[in-house]
């Protein structure tokens, strides 16, 4: 189960901490946030059960948070601790489902009386609704699944639409006197496959929201249908059977909900207007390949309407691209870092001068860097084979879902020039930073220390921040970090009479628990029975 605090006030906050017994309810995770828009991007990303909130406070206020909440976190339970007790700040919290609303200075038994009724609300809640998911799922299991396979067969040509017209009619809405169609195809995997991820890699489960979003927007409406495709090539498709000309704004309206859910949009294959039924598999085909063949360089576009021979697009190839890739292969093999990175900058934006790239032209690009790199490890390392299996190349996928360009080439710029200082070449020059970042977290451990931060300090991606410690030191940096605070905390405990709150501000932890977990998994023995037993010896 996890948690989440919102107050501006970091006191209110550590006492929210420090009174409700978290272990007692298996509370897993603790999350802090200052405001509602940082509450917001925490409850996406992290799901809460119950969440601690504040009413007044900057960006976002506690009234605008709960009514967002309510709309799409409606699972989790809500306690509003404020300094007001006016009707005008209570009513939200009435409105939107609050479970408590207490006051400030907060009253330690209040407050875990609160918190035990909000978790136990919330565990009896998660019962019924995996109850009735169970009952649901054995109820209309059957339906949904039968109409993915027909209309699969449908689109793939497979069966007739005289086979499945008066079932069409009957249970999909079908009007008898549809002319045109069209259809769109929506991949889990554009977007960097953001929103699968948001399902922690469930295909079926992912899918099945995204059928049921779709047809909110389209079913409902009586324009068409959603299902899941069941052959390769597509995840999501949705046929347009009444009013084709307005797919674009219900797809558009599609992607919106997702945004406002997931904080995620999707790229989306759209066909043309064909005859209805005949042009059926033609749009699928269309929608299918008009997604597929996309340009990545017009950013902020997702809705990709199909254009007569984009399939042509973007393919790597000429005469100019085989002189800028061996251009490249040629300045690796020469060692020199700034003739590598102008041989590259010239690559990239040669590609980005061609205003065109698609999904099978940015494969084929990086198929041909890659095989550019494999024979460059090969001749440097001397290696008899070398695995073309390198690391996978930087996503270039921002956290909105949309590709790149900038983010493409930084990334593989970097991914090149960590490849050449891992070579036998420059492998001498790793002792030297790994000392660096050791006198730095020697002289800096006290302060709040994260991968990202020593990543982004000396000039590495936290992949290799961690690989070239481990390769120098024999040590995880996380764990050299840890034990160099532990060693720090024995020598104040052993020579100072100094509070354990203090203790634990000046070896870099905030939260005098967490630095007692800490150091008792490290030693075996609390602070206190540390101190206590060198006071002894």
């Amino acid at each position: 189960m996890k948690v989440l605090i919102v107050d501006d006030e970091k006191h209110v906050r550590e006492a929210i901490r420090y009174f409700v017994p978290w272990e007692k309810y298996d509370v897993a995770e603790i999350f802090e946030a200052t405001n509602g828009q940082e509450a917001m991007e925490i409850i996406l990303e992290q799901q809460p059960a119950v969440v601690f909130t504040d009413m007044r406070m900057p960006l976002m206020d506690g009234a605008e948070l709960l009514e967002w909440i309510h709309r799409y976190s409606p699972y989790t339970k809500t306690i509003v601790i404020s300094g007001y007790q006016d009707f005008s700040y209570v009513k939200p919290a009435i409105v939107y489902g609050g479970i408590d609303y207490l006051l400030k200075p907060l009253n330690s038994k209040q407050l875990i009386s609160a918190a035990e009724r909000a978790f136990q609300k919330w565990e009896e809640e998660k019962r019924e609704r995996e109850r009735a998911f169970r009952q649901n799922i054995q109820l209309n299991v059957l339906r949904p699944l039968y109409w993915d396979k027909k209309l699969s067969e449908l689109v793939g040509g497979t069966v007739s639409f005289q086979e499945l017209e008066e079932a069409l009619v009957e249970e999909l809405g079908l009007p008898r006197n549809a002319k045109h169609c069209r259809m769109a195809v929506l991949s889990l995997q554009s977007s960097g496959g953001l929103l699968l991820k948001k399902f922690r890699g469930d295909i079926q489960l992912t899918s099945f929201v995204l059928v049921n979003v779709c047809n909110e927007m389209v079913s409902l409406r009586k324009q068409g249908f959603a299902f899941r495709y069941w052959q390769e090539g597509a995840d999501v498709a949705v046929l347009f059977w009444n009013r084709a000309e307005e797919a674009e704004d219900r797809l558009l309206e599609i992607n919106e909900s997702l945004k406002q859910a997931y904080g995620i949009s999707l790229d989306i294959g759209l066909s043309r207007i064909l005859p209805f039924p005949g042009g059926i598999s033609d749009a699928f085909t269309q929608a299918r390949q008009s997604l597929a063949e996309r340009n990545l360089l017009l950013k902020g576009k997702r809705i990709h309407e199909y254009l007569e021979g984009s399939s042509e697009a973007g393919r790597a190839g000429g005469a100019k691209a085989d002189d800028l890739m061996e251009k490249l292969g040629i300045s690796l093999l020469s060692c020199d870092s700034d003739k590598i990175v102008r041989s590259f900058d010239d690559w990239a934006d040669f590609i980005a001068g061609t205003g065109v790239l698609t999904i099978s032209g940015l494969r084929e690009w990086e198929d041909r860097l890659r095989n550019v790199l494999t024979k460059w490890r090969q001749e440097c390392d001397g290696s008899e084979e070398v695995s073309k299996a390198e690391a996978p190349f930087p996503s270039a996928i921002e956290a909105g879902g949309d590709f790149s360009f900038e983010r493409w080439k930084d990334g593989l710029k970097s991914y090149i020039m960590e490849m050449f200082g891992e070579s036998k070449l420059s492998r001498s020059s790793d002792s030297r930073i790994v000392r660096e970042i050791r006198d730095y977290l020697d002289r800096n451990y006290q302060q709040e220390i994260t991968l990202q931060h020593i990543a982004d300090r000396f000039f590495l991606s936290r992949e290799n921040v961690s690989r070239k410690f481990k390769q120098v030191t024999g040590e995880n940096l996380s764990d050299y970090l840890t034990n160099l605070r532990i060693d720090k905390a024995k020598e104040l405990l052993q020579n100072s009479d100094m509070r354990l709150s203090r203790i634990s501000e000046l070896i870099g932890y905030e939260d005098e628990k967490y630095f007692s977990r800490v150091f008792k998994k490290a030693t075996g023995l609390t602070p206190r029975e540390y101190r206590k037993r060198e006071e002894e010896t």
